[in-house]
């Protein structure tokens, strides 16, 4: 699909829909944690990715951040797909890209430079061990 057929899809989808996009799940393995089971997964899909990648534990929320998961991490894993007649077509990202200021907003677009929010839920057995998120400045200001 060109960008202008996804451009004219998502108009359409939005005006159908009332300004609502719907997105699919997006899974994330997490190899160091186990998950809680709480997901709402079926059993057999907890480790749908394989027990090297870890057991499904998190669920990411119109997400347009792809997961850093190692070996084996998927180009589009963590990322929000929108579902249009019960088919993933679009990512939320592209979509983003594409018509930014109809999904949300010149001024949010202006003020932010698109979607920078990173929600999930997190279902781990156990505590998640102390950690951060930097960048490279960041973490050059320690090493």
């Amino acid at each position: 699909m060109t960008g202008l057929e996804k451009r004219k899809l998502l108009r359409e989808t939005l005006q159908k829909n009332q300004g609502i996009l719907r997105l699919a799940p997006a899974w994330v393995p997490r190899s160091f944690l186990v998950p809680g089971r709480r997901l709402k997964l079926d059993t057999r899909d907890i480790y749908a990715l394989g027990i090297d990648r870890g057991g499904i534990d998190e669920r990411w929320l119109a997400s347009t951040t792809n997961a850093d998961n190692g070996p084996g991490t998927s180009e589009d894993e963590g990322l929000s797909y929108i579902v249009i007649d019960g088919k993933k077509v679009i990512l939320l990202k592209e979509a983003i890209e594409l018509e930014s200021d109809l999904i949300l907003g010149k001024k949010t677009m202006e003020k932010f430079g698109g979607w920078k929010v990173l929600t999930k839920f997190f279902d781990n057995l156990g505590p998640i061990p102390h950690h951060l998120h930097q960048n490279d400045e960041q973490a050059k200001l320690v090493a």
